[in-house]
């Protein structure tokens, strides 16, 4: 008779299943906690009061948030995953476990689909038998309204546990160790955002004014833990609240949630193909694949001299001295290279393997001198106005300090856009000349290009040289005209903004009182306060009032040394629809806030204050404290 190999060894599932009973029993006590258990004492806790309905709306509250838990979710998936593949592969890190199981009459694939079914079964039972559990305790408490919450929480578990958990037996392929298979998990999880940071990190060293982007969708992507936990947020969508079948809660992602699930789907098929040609001797390594050693060589010696060596220079205050900082790295680089030697051959006596730390010392220079040459001109590029869409500006530009000086800005004009790019041009054609200011400033520039791409500068303590503000095409020059642009001024107080919005109260700050003699504050009327915003705007409109000065003693002069008087306003915008939960806000106000200082020449405003008699010869308060 013809003999069969089996794929799949009953009896070794089973073993492999009774053997590791505590750690899914744990795994599904802890859900029954969570859920079920959590819901049957909210309902005990509640059953004396009087009112049944309020009972009812607790627990159902607690049903309907229960995919809450799937963000917390993600992290446990993730560190269960991981011990569920140390548990189910062990025996390859144990050369008489890895030469017993291998006797075995199993071909690799049914012993290895053996037991990855076993690690499946250690999450994915458990979350079967709470999902029961729950739907059974909904089914009596509150009825079925809520139980679609419940399979979404099963479906997306289950997912992220499934791609976490290939992702685990994936990498458990790659090692002979089992202290190794928790690291190579952790840092394989992160790799693609420490190797982005890392580099920026060093492009923020060598070139000026460079500012890492933390939020980039493709560095997100290749992160699972953190597009997972992004894409898991259970929240309350109001557009979808009429035609959503769940109230109107959604997931941020389920596209992204299903498109991992694929991904563990194919690392287990993966993890399957480097199963079939894996040495059983390998037992012990800390890489059991030759292939991959000299990847695992050159991702420590890379990343080592890249995380050490900026640390390093850092901590001399070398960072932007540029040979001591690459010397560092280059040094960095040399020890990260002859460890990563000593694991993999598991000794001391690695130094005759210098030939290959000079080859990665020659790349990693090379990679310094593209940044130390700045051979891709990164740190003098300037985008065009044209192909500008968006242009974010953070700066401290002007006085006096109300909301009009140029701190916070978004353009989408081009003839605004092209001022500070001028002014961009100018920070890095005067830079090297650089000399003790006068004043000084920081800009921060963060470009939104109609392609679809992003560029960010940041520069700090900008001199502003009072001899060359009349000077034109200085840098300073070109500061002022930013100041004195009543455009942008406008910009920034934010007339256009709050030209819908409500005003709800005005007062007056910093006004002299002549009976207690010392500066107070005045709160007016809602009709004063309207009329008193109409007269700012019309007196803004003319010049008198809103003027910004380049330099303190400017401001100081045009109002004598002695107006410290301003405005301020609170304004309520338009309400939107929006918010977390569907019972509690249903709308969301938002409040704005602005403030002007007065000046001597703002007529219309200061004709108002006095027809209400709070300026004038015989009104209790003035600008200042002579009149």
């Amino acid at each position: 008779m013809r003999s069969v190999t089996s794929c799949f060894n009953p009896t070794l599932y089973r073993k492999t299943m009774l053997r590791f009973w505590p750690l899914w029993t744990a795994y599904g006590v802890f859900w029954l906690l969570v859920m079920p258990l959590n819901m049957i004492n909210l309902y005990m806790n509640n059953i004396d009061d009087e009112r049944k309905d309020f009972v009812v709306d607790r627990v159902t509250d607690l049903a309907v948030s229960i995919p809450d838990f799937l963000q917390f979710g993600v992290f446990l998936a993730a560190g269960f995953g991981l011990l569920c593949a140390m548990a189910t592969f062990g025996y390859l890190y144990n050369n008489r476990s890895a030469g017993m199981m291998h006797t075995l009459p199993l071909r690799r694939e049914g012993l290895f689909l053996t037991q990855y079914l076993a690690g499946i079964s250690f999450w994915l039972l458990p979350q079967l038998v709470v999902a029961v559990v729950t739907a059974a305790m909904e089914m009596i408490l509150i009825g079925p309204s809520s139980l679609p919450h419940l399979g979404i929480w099963l479906a997306v578990q289950s997912a992220t546990s499934l791609f976490f958990y290939s992702f685990a037996v994936f990498c458990a392929m790659f090692t002979g160790h089992l202290v190794a298979l928790p690291v190579f998990f952790g840092i394989l999880n992160f790799l693609v955002i420490i190797i982005y940071f890392l580099i920026s990190s060093l492009m923020e060293q060598f070139f000026y004014g460079f500012v890492i982007h933390y939020n980039s969708p493709m560095v997100e992507c290749l992160t699972p833990t953190v597009k997972l936990s992004e894409a898991c947020s259970w929240y309350y969508n109001s557009d979808a609240a009429d035609i959503a079948p769940l109230y109107g809660y959604q997931l941020h992602s389920p596209e992204a949630v299903a498109a991992y699930a694929a991904a563990g789907a194919v690392l287990a098929v993966a993890a399957l193909l480097v199963y079939r040609y894996r040495h059983v001797e390998s037992a012990g390594d800390v890489v059991s694949v030759p292939l991959v050693r000299p990847i695992f060589k050159v991702g420590v010696a890379f990343c080592s001299g890249l995380c050490l060596g900026v640390f390093t220079a850092l901590f001399f205050g070398w960072e932007y001295e540029r040979l001591p900082l690459t010397g560092c790295i280059l040094v960095w680089t040399a020890v990260g290279w002859f460890a990563a030697e000593m694991l993999l051959q598991k000794s001391f006596r690695v130094w005759k393997k210098w030939k290959g730390c000079l080859v990665m010392l020659a790349a990693t220079a090379l990679l310094c001198a593209v940044c130390f040459l700045d051979l891709l001109d990164i740190e003098n590029r300037v985008p065009a106005p044209d192909n500008v869409a968006q242009l974010q500006v953070h700066s401290s530009i002007g006085y006096p300090y109300d909301e009009g000086r140029i701190t916070s800005l978004a353009l989408t004009e081009e003839e605004q856009i092209a001022q500070f790019t001028q002014l961009h041009r100018a920070i890095l054609q005067e830079r090297d000349s650089w000399g003790p200011g006068d004043d000084y400033f920081y800009l921060d520039l963060e470009y939104t290009l109609k392609n679809g791409t992003s560029m960010s500068r940041r520069y700090h303590s900008i001199p502003l040289i009072r001899e060359e503000e009349q000077q034109e095409g200085t840098l300073t020059w070109m500061a002022g005209q930013l100041v004195r642009n009543p455009d942008l001024t406008a910009l920034c107080y934010g007339f256009d903004a709050l030209a819908d919005a409500t005003l709800v109260s005005a007062q007056i700050n910093g006004i002299y009182d002549k009976v207690h003699q010392e500066y107070t504050y005045l709160e007016l009327t809602p009709a004063q306060g309207q009329e008193l915003w109409q007269a700012v705007q019309a007196d803004v409109t003319e010049g008198t009032l809103g003027r910004h000065y380049l330099f303190e003693d400017q401001w100081e002069k045009a109002t004598n040394s002695q107006a410290d008087t301003h405005v301020y306003f609170e304004f309520i915008l338009p309400e939107r629809e929006g918010g977390l939960w569907q019972d509690v806000m249903e709308t969301v106000r938002e409040m704005e806030y602005t403030s002007i200082y007065l000046t001597p020449d703002a007529r219309h405003t200061l004709a108002l204050l006095e027809e209400n008699g709070i300026f004038g010869e015989n009104a209790r308060y003035s600008l200042y404290e002579t009149d």
